[in-house]
C-alpha cells in the first residue's frame, strides 16, 4: 500500500498545474481620443473638444471631430499586427473618391501610435514613427477613451 501511495503522490506532483487562461492579445478596438500629432516636424493643434476614432470588431472606422459633427458614415480597417512595425490600411467611406491610407501603428498599453504619410496614391507607408522638418508624414498619438 505504501507503494501505491508513494507512486500516486508523484504523479500528483509531476502532474501539470491548471492552465492559465489564454493571454488576450492587445487590440485597437474601441474609442480612442487624439492626444497630439506632428506633420513635418511641426506639432498640430489637437482641436478644441478633441478627436475620437472609433475602431470596431467589424473593420468599421468612424472619426468624430468638434464642429464637424460625428461622421455619418464610417470607413473601414485593415491591420496586419504581424508585420514589423505593424500595418494599418484606412478606407474611405463607400462611394468617395479618395485613396486608401497606407501607415502603420503601435500600441503601448492604452496608447495608439499611428502614422501615415501625406499624399494620394502611390504614396508608400511609412517605415518608422517619424515626422521630421520637411517630411511629408503625421504621427499620431491617441489614448483609449476612458470608460465612465
Amino acid at each position: 500500500m505504501y507503494t501505491f501511495m508513494v507512486a500516486g503522490l508523484a504523479l500528483l506532483i509531476a502532474a501539470p498545474g491548471p492552465k492559465d487562461p489564454p493571454k488576450k492579445e492587445p487590440t485597437i478596438v474601441g474609442e480612442w481620443v487624439g492626444e497630439s500629432a506632428t506633420a513635418g516636424g511641426m506639432a498640430l493643434p489637437v482641436p478644441q473638444g478633441g478627436i475620437k476614432f472609433t475602431f470596431t470588431a467589424d473593420g468599421k472606422l468612424t472619426v468624430d471631430e468638434p464642429g464637424r459633427g460625428k461622421a455619418e458614415e464610417a470607413g473601414t480597417y485593415q491591420i496586419d499586427a504581424k508585420k514589423t512595425p505593424a500595418e494599418i490600411d484606412l478606407n474611405p467611406p463607400a462611394g468617395r473618391n479618395e485613396p486608401t491610407i497606407l501607415g502603420i501603428y503601435k500600441l503601448d498599453g492604452d496608447t495608439l501610435t499611428l502614422c501615415f504619410h501625406q499624399g494620394g496614391p502611390g504614396v508608400e507607408r511609412p517605415k518608422n514613427f517619424e515626422s521630421p522638418a520637411g517630411a511629408k508624414s503625421i504621427v499620431m498619438t491617441l489614448k483609449r477613451a476612458k470608460k465612465d
